[in-house]
């Protein structure tokens, strides 16, 4: 058996159909050139596959609803029919069709008695295109982990086909034993690591909350201060997913004009939006949303599991001018990054489990409501290919990466950048946001409005 490690046992220990603790990944596709009638039910018996390709798709959990030893054994019973799904949207195969069921496959959670994954393909979509969502959980792997598994079914040539040559030698890494010397070795490796790391997590809770204490305006976020929003309530199963697009070049030329990244630009953006948002729904509060930035700390090679930290930076939605929300996001995140730096990827967990453990009793006990948000919101940008993919011929046309609410923590934004563009995936909680569908709008306008802040100054 595999033993889970504490963030993703933690993973599971939060997974209920009310919080389903997975993330999902649509792909949008064009069908390639003369494709035959047969191509896609050929694709989804590729998928089909899969499992021999990934060896995290071909495991599952010891004890499916035990709560005490969590741990990974390989399946021995697979069947496709229980992960490979094939629909066909009705004519005329709007946008809003394929939201509307990537949402209601979003919001049901796995079966945790089998490989903790699934595959859906959807055909019918406008303009002769098909979409693929992926669903794996979050105990399986981080968002970068996904994104290195799906980064490997694609290929930059038209004329390229999936290849499944290289799954024998992948299968067989699961079932690699360690020796009884080699896993005490390890043992007392992670101890010392913990013990070295102790100083570190102390000296940056210090530094967090010397800048706090001095009331410094724009200073690092400390955790469990953001206000109470629409967003920071007890969610149900309902998802919504909202997809849009900005352009990547554009967006890059803002950040080198004001001296932050794209991240400090795409965390702006979307600060006027979820501003604008709370006040049409006259929810704003005086106090900025606090922003969580997952950080990852993953070491060379590693590909499964969860290796993730936080950076908190606030969204400044208590600013109104959008020049201005830049430029004290640049300032907060050059001092966040810094703090980060100083410490090892051992404290830097540390402090994403420090966050995680209140999140995780005050769940399970239904208490979120008792204090303040650990963060507001869940913001991620990712850097894809800059590239034209394919998958088996048919050229992608978009990435959008859905994530996990839960709650007290309603909404997650992330973006993927992909040849020239910037796509955008909210995943939120529709019961408690009215209105919420229209936030991929509202960030389109937030764009517009740094824009031309950043033009006339």
């Amino acid at each position: 058996m595999e033993k889970l490690s504490f963030q993703d046992a933690a993973f599971l220990r939060l997974d209920s159909t009310q919080h389903p603790y997975h993330v999902a990944g649509l792909m949008i596709f064009r069908l390639p050139p003369r494709a035959p009638k047969s191509y896609l039910r050929k694709l989804a018996r590729n998928c089909a596959a899969l499992n021999e390709i990934w060896p995290i798709f071909n495991k599952k959990l010891h004890d499916p609803y035990g709560k005490s030893t969590l741990a990974w054994v390989p399946e021995d019973n697979y069947d496709s029919t229980n992960h490979v799904f094939h629909y066909a949207l009705p004519a005329p195969g709007n946008m809003e069709d394929l939201l509307t069921l990537v949402s209601r496959a979003h919001e049901k959670q796995l079966d945790r008695s089998r490989p903790l994954w699934e595959m859906h393909l959807i055909e019918g979509l406008r303009g002769g295109r098909f979409a693929l969502f992926c669903k794996v959980h979050h105990a399986l792997v981080d968002g970068v982990g996904a994104l290195k598994m799906i980064d490997a079914m694609f290929t930059t040539s038209p004329d390229q086909r999936m290849n499944f040559a290289r799954a024998e030698p992948l299968a067989r890494v699961h079932h690699e034993h360690r020796s009884l010397v080699q896993k005490m070795t390890g043992l007392s490796k992670g101890v010392l690591q913990q013990y070295r790391a102790l100083p570190q997590l102390s000296s940056l809770l210090t530094h967090m909350g010397t800048d706090a204490l001095l009331h410094k305006k724009d200073a690092v976020a400390l955790p469990f201060t953001g206000p109470r929003t629409l967003f920071n309530t007890e969610v149900d199963s309902r998802r919504r997913g909202i997809i849009c697009d900005l352009p990547l070049g554009p967006v890059r030329k803002i950040g080198r004009l004001t001296g932050g990244t794209l991240n400090d630009v795409l965390l702006a953006i979307c600060g006027g939006a979820l501003r604008e948002y709370l006040k049409q729904q006259k929810s704003l509060p005086s106090k900025t949303l606090i922003s969580g930035l997952p950080v990852s700390v993953r070491s060379e090679g590693a590909t499964e599991g969860n290796q993730l930290s936080f950076i908190l930076c606030p969204f400044y939605t208590d600013e109104r001018d959008p020049l201005k929300r830049l430029k004290r996001i640049i300032k907060v995140t050059r001092k966040a990054k810094a703090e980060v730096a100083r410490v090892s990827a051992t404290a830097s967990q540390d402090f994403a489990n420090m966050m995680l453990m209140p999140t995780i009793l005050l769940t399970l006990s239904g208490n979120t409501d008792r204090v303040n948000p650990a963060i507001n919101a869940i913001f991620s940008n990712v850097p894809g290919s800059r590239e034209q993919l394919y998958l088996d011929r048919a050229p992608l046309e978009g990435l959008y990466p859905f994530s996990v609410v839960t709650d007290g923590m309603g909404i997650n934004l992330t973006v993927i950048s992909y040849m020239n563009k910037l796509c955008f995936a909210i995943t939120s909680c529709p019961t408690r946001q009215p209105g919420i569908e229209n936030l991929g709008n509202l960030l389109k306008q937030s764009y517009r409005d740094l824009q031309s802040a950043t033009k006339a100054r």
